[in-house]
């Protein structure tokens, strides 16, 4: 765990990438239906257009943040917009259950605009390796970026603490093995991450966790931390992106996984507890 990871998916609709003038459609909206004929691609999209005979009108059913409902959008709009059902990115292992295969990152959702949790049709995971890190300051957070290896896993469940999958290309004998900690077991003080660094090794740094959650149902933001390891706050600034799923060690335990970064502090962050994220 702590390898840093692209994430590469197909999604199961259409999502809108930019806001045309005069058009209702936003940012993030996911294009169910037009005209009450489905739309699950590209060729279902351009198909449907041009089938149809008037250029106003046009009854499009789309899902928008957590609800479900159907406006009216004229044909020039509509071909002006942009559609994209693949997205890329970069995030942080988790974990991998030894017994199951399965894998847990990412530890919050994947989400375009104001739209959470995409649902995705099939996805990957891989390795990489010639990382690049652009350092957080206060106000800006920063980000990891590197080059794509190999594949190692596939998933397509994306929940409210991150993706789930399965690994199929790994031999998990050499890695070291952690227990699980229920939440009860995470105390305030002395922790630490695991991270991959720019030498393709994932390493322990210091952290200090300076506030808990006795949270009873799931919830994110369980644990508050501090980054406190000089070399990560040399090299990083703080929390970047790219490291949301780095996974939280304590007392020789996996106990969380950091989830957020704070924009006005980026050495400070929360993370989910782990208990959540497996469940």
């Amino acid at each position: 765990m702590g390898n840093i990871l692209q994430i590469d998916a197909e999604l199961k609709n259409l999502i809108v990438r930019n806001e045309v003038d005069n058009s209702p459609l936003k940012i993030g909206d996911s294009i169910l239906k037009i005209e009450n004929k489905n739309i699950n691609s590209y060729e279902d999209f351009n198909k449907t257009i041009s089938s149809l005979n008037r250029s106003d009108d046009i009854s499009i059913l789309i899902r928008r943040e957590s609800s479900i409902f159907s406006l009216k959008c004229d044909r020039n709009s509509l071909e002006k917009t942009n559609f994209n059902n693949l997205i890329s990115g970069f995030a942080t292992l988790t974990y991998i259950n030894p017994n199951t295969k399965q894998f847990g990152a990412v530890a919050h959702p994947i989400n375009i605009g104001g739209t959470k949790k995409i649902p995705i049709k099939k996805g990957s995971i891989s390795f990489t390796d010639n990382l690049n890190i652009k350092k957080s300051s206060k106000g800006n957070v920063g980000c990891i970026s590197a080059t794509k290896n190999n594949i190692i896993g596939e998933f397509n469940k994306n929940s409210d603490f991150g993706i789930k999958g399965t690994i199929n290309n790994i031999d998990l004998s050499k890695y070291k093995k952690y227990k699980v900690a229920s939440i009860e077991e995470v105390k305030l003080g002395k922790a630490q991450i695991i991270l991959q660094d720019v030498n393709n090794q994932c390493k322990k740094y210091d952290i200090e966790i300076i506030n808990i959650e006795h949270q009873r149902k799931p919830d994110s933001k369980g644990i508050k931390i501090k980054i406190t390891d000089p070399e990560l706050l040399q090299k990083t600034g703080g929390i970047v992106q790219g490291m949301s799923g780095t996974p939280i060690i304590q007392d020789n335990k996996i106990v969380g996984a950091v989830s957020h970064a704070l924009e006005n502090n980026p050495s400070l962050g929360y993370g989910v507890y782990i208990q959540w994220m497996i469940n």
